[in-house]
């Protein structure tokens, strides 16, 4: 599910990072092997306004300095769909660089008035190819 061009025009110079979750799709296929019914991925694809702040460990052994936490707020859609819990995994680019996001547990927020103020995300960032 692409952002439609609209909303990413509308929010562009907010946001810094794309995120994209797979998560199972209501649709399913049967296995040609097996001839069970296997669910069809679906992709949730966000832009969001995030602050990255790099750990602040002093370079000790076995830490990932590849590894950034990462806070703000979803700009488009403005809520995270209801499938995507703690530890969903999104490819991600965040301020140009590609990695992984790793959605961090979310305090049970209503989500009913969220639509106007955008629903707050936090989790950790894996850059690709970094120190590690």
């Amino acid at each position: 599910m692409p952002i439609p061009p609209l909303p990413v025009s509308n929010y562009g110079t907010h946001g810094n990072a794309v995120l994209v979750f797979e998560v199972s799709g209501l649709a399913t296929v049967d296995d040609p092997e097996t001839g069970n019914p296997v669910p069809i991925p679906e992709r949730l694809t966000y832009l969001a306004a995030l602050k990255v702040q790099r750990p602040n460990w002093q370079g000790q052994t076995g830490v990932d300095m590849a590894v950034f936490h990462c806070s703000g707020r979803l700009l488009e859609p403005p809520t995270l769909d209801p499938r995507l819990v703690s530890g969903s995994q999104a490819d991600a680019t965040i301020n140009g660089a590609k990695g992984t996001f790793d959605l961090l547990a979310s305090i049970n927020v209503n989500r009913a008035g969220l639509a106007a103020t955008r629903q707050p995300i936090e989790g950790s960032f894996r850059v690709v190819g970094g120190n590690s």
